[in-house]
């Protein structure tokens, strides 16, 4: 099946016609292990050219592999490798499968992992389609809801194998995919449903979330026996869930998760599954051994599968403006000026980072990344590689600067140095009063370091659409609540709770931006809005045909992309910005449609509220277009588009020479020509153009297909990168970490360690060892070690004439 589906892929996507194919062909292909087979067919895919001859393609590349060992893919065992099949009103695109963050039902199922798809739909140029889409015709409509209902109901078919509708998950369905599965005799898609848990909602699109749950990426940690597992009341008060997601964890149980996890700190809270319940889990010193405490707020269905399962950790995150919070904020009186101070200052700083290596170390170390890129980044700069002019650093500064200005430009991403962007939790102990919050943040670069918030912030959530999602509080020191950092404290006192008025928002996962600069603070706010949902629509008992009916009605009613557009734009061509009646309207509107998924009751989105002309920072080349007068049009216009051109002369570092690393060549050549192939192949399923960008993750351009947001690209190339770099590295480590059947680093062993290292780095640099491809990233796996190096040898360059071809 994988060879058979691996042709059906690259036919989906004419790299090879069906007329090309004859039985020699298949014969020839028979005649390969399986394993190979699919290599030849992946390469194909890679190329992404048309083969008009296939027989003479398939000869040529058995020569080829008789040179090339294949290997299998590095994946973590929190991953799997997943088929995806993107439908479109008119064909199939079928992908190969691609590493992502397994989940529940995958893992408990993982002898018949083959046997689940992820479906996505699209229009024929990868983009949504639907109502999110623009204006559709009704005989258009009515089609396109016909071709993706009959796809749910009538299932996807290739070869032999039947795929069947199986569920969604939220993120799922707001991407207009879902899962789907080919059932066996001893395992259907009923079953895996029935596996799941006791879902009994009579709401439709509830009842499509509980078990969409299931299917969150998480990192299985430990299954907890049930006595460690309590129920605690919610603080409920005028109606307002104070605790509406959040429970306790003791500290032993989170010291656990950081081990598995192998992080360098242990959380404050955790985003989790665990048997029906969901939400999130903060470090409580009351707790004992492995014990949780969850909240009926918390459990959404009926489960028996009490493994926790983290989906991420709280973690100090720079705080960033973007547009809908300088709308909020200018509406709210802040002057342009403001924002256009912030806006020079970082982009002042970005022009100097090549140039000026504090500067570049200070920008470096203030705009990390999840990935810890740009950290790295800093700790290279330090080591004198950028006054080295290394090729491998600039190229990634460069990335780095290019993808910083992108964002301003595009997005008016403006960093905050006086802020925080943190998920939010619960005072359990009572010590907050009303309308004040806690704030204690990590330095990244220093992690045992602590910074205290105090005195007037703002505090808000993404997505911001309401005057009154921008809330002012005063933050204070408490000594009860002295062991949470880089999460953001709520009090459990008060008429409402400040996560509802900030957008609707509550502790289940929702991170918040907290900002203490003094110029972004309003001098008066709004009254927060109202953000009850609507009553749900409800049903004597879900069937699948009603979630298939309701999945299609959702991408062909969802108007969440299309009020967020109105409301900036309205908000721009009127002098009273997001406070004008149109504005509010929308943010009403705006609440309904991101409630669709739990109510199944669709915004409408009346023909007055639609916008016709949109301001130029927009970019809506197909609409009617004005030169915006506001902020967000001259923040806009101020920042000119860059091309990223790769920074090519290699200069090789004498200052990492390190005498008797020949030994260690002949393996590094084998190990580099390896590594660069796993790249290589990266870079062609991505269609990213560098590598520099593949293992960086600052991505300038990306292949068409499968459209996705930028930051899901990037996340899905960074699944992939990751483990590759750690499967190299842990290559390089294993005979010195277990040197002598030890774990710690003799002083022979780090000796040796720095002479694999600067062989690494000699094969790679070395101006007798370049090809044609000149890939240079290899030796970056253990950079850290050649900072060690470069720092010690800074003063001390080698002048010995060494450099000659070995």
């Amino acid at each position: 099946f994988d060879v058979l589906y691996m042709v059906e892929c690259i036919i989906s996507f004419n790299y090879l016609h069906d007329y090309n194919l004859n039985k020699e062909f298949f014969f020839l292909l028979h005649k390969l292990p399986p394993q190979s087979a699919v290599h030849i067919l992946e390469r194909i895919y890679e190329n992404k050219k048309r083969i008009y001859n296939p027989i003479s393609y398939l000869r040529s590349e058995f020569k080829r592999l008789k040179d090339v060992k294949i290997k299998p893919n590095h994946i973590p065992d929190y991953c799997t490798m997943m088929r995806k099949i993107i439908v479109t009103p008119t064909t199939m695109y079928m992908l190969p499968p691609n590493i992502e963050t397994s989940n529940r039902v995958i893992r408990y199922f993982k002898d018949k992992k083959d046997n689940f798809l992820r479906v996505h739909f699209s229009d024929e140029a990868s983009n949504k389609i639907g109502a999110s889409s623009g204006d559709i015709n009704e005989k258009h409509s009515l089609a396109l809801y016909n071709r993706i209902f009959h796809t749910l109901n009538d299932g996807i078919k290739i070869g032999d194998t039947h795929y069947e509708f199986l569920a969604f998950s939220s993120s799922q369905l707001r991407d207009h995919s879902c899962w789907f599965f080919a059932s066996t005799k001893d395992l259907t898609a009923d079953d895996i449903r029935n596996w799941m848990g006791n879902f009994t909602d009579k709401t439709v699109a509830k009842y499509a979330a509980r078990m969409g749950q299931c299917f969150s990426s998480t990192r299985a940690i430990q299954r907890l026996p049930v006595h460690d597992i309590k129920e605690i009341p919610d603080i409920e008060r005028n109606g307002y869930v104070f605790s509406d997601g959040i429970g306790k964890i003791s500290h032993l149980l989170a010291r656990n998760i950081a081990s598995k996890l192998e992080l360098k700190y242990i959380p404050s809270a955790f985003q989790f599954r665990m048997a029906g319940y969901k939400g999130m889990l903060c470090q409580d010193s009351s707790l004992q051994e492995n014990q949780v405490k969850v909240r009926n707020s918390q459990r959404k269905f009926d489960s028996t599968h009490n493994e926790l399962e983290v989906i991420r950790c709280s973690a100090y995150i720079p705080s960033y403006l973007n547009r809908q919070a300088i709308t909020l904020l200018s509406s709210l009186g802040i002057p342009d000026n403001i924002f256009i101070r912030m806006k020079d200052e970082q982009v002042d700083q970005l022009n100097k980072i090549l140039e000026n290596e504090s500067t570049a170390i200070s920008v470096l170390q203030h705009n990390i990344d999840e990935y810890g890129t740009s950290k790295s980044l800093a700790e290279y700069v330090k080591a004198g590689f950028l006054q080295k002019n290394d090729p491998y650093l600039i190229n990634l500064i460069s990335l780095f600067r290019i993808t910083m200005l992108r964002d301003i430009k595009k997005k008016a991403k403006i960093r905050v140095n006086k802020g925080a962007f943190l998920l939010g939790v619960l005072d359990e102990t009572k010590s907050l009063k009303e309308n004040e919050v806690y704030c204690c943040t990590s330095d990244p670069c220093n992690p045992s370091s602590r910074k205290w918030i105090t005195g007037t912030c703002i505090v808000y959530r993404n997505p911001c659409f309401h005057p009154g999602d921008v809330r002012i509080v005063k933050a204070v020191k408490c000594d009860a609540l002295k062991d949470l950092v880089d999460v953001l404290v709520f009090p459990q006192v008060g008429e409402r709770d400040i996560p509802n008025q900030c957008s609707g928002g509550d502790l289940d996962g929702d991170d918040f931006t907290i900002i203490y600069d003094e110029n972004l603070i309003p001098e008066q706010i709004e009254e927060p809005m109202d953000y009850k949902a609507q009553r749900p629509k409800k049903v004597e008992k879900v069937t699948m045909v009603d979630i298939k009916k309701f999945f299609v009605n959702y991408v062909f009613s969802d108007q969440l992309g299309r009020i967020a557009n109105a409301h900036l734009a309205r908000a721009d061509k009127n002098p009273e910005g997001a406070k004008h009646e149109s504005c509010i309207k929308l943010a009403h509107l705006h609440s309904d449609a991101v409630d669709f998924p739990k109510t199944g009751i669709p915004a409408s989105f009346p023909l007055n509220l639609r916008v016709k002309e949109f301001p130029d920072f927009m970019e809506k080349p197909d609409k009617a277009v004005y030169q915006s007068k506001k902020v967000l049009g001259i923040l806009y216009r101020s920042i000119k588009e860059e091309d990223y051109k790769p920074y090519v002369d290699l200069n090789f570092d004498k200052r990492l020479y390190v005498e008797g690393y020949v030994k260690y060549l002949e393996e590094a050549r084998m190990l580099k020509k390896s590594y660069d192939r796993d790249v290589k192949a990266l870079m062609n399923q991505f269609g990213i153009m560098t590598e520099f960008e593949v293992t960086s993750g600052y991505i300038i351009n990306t292949h068409p297909i499968d459209k996705k947001k930028p930051r899901d690209v990037v996340k899905c190339v960074m699944d992939a990168m990751i483990p590759i770099k750690k499967h190299y590295r842990k290559l390089f480590d294993t005979e010195f970490y277990y040197f002598n059947g030890s774990t710690i680093i003799t002083m022979e062993a780090s000796i040796q360690m720095e002479q694999k290292a600067f062989a690494w780095y000699y094969i790679t640099y070395h101006p007798s060892e370049q090809s044609d491809e000149n890939m240079i990233s290899f030796p970056w796996i253990v950079g850290d070690i050649l900072c060690k190096i470069a720092l010690r040898n800074h003063c001390n360059d080698r002048k010995n004439d060494f450099i000659r071809s070995l």
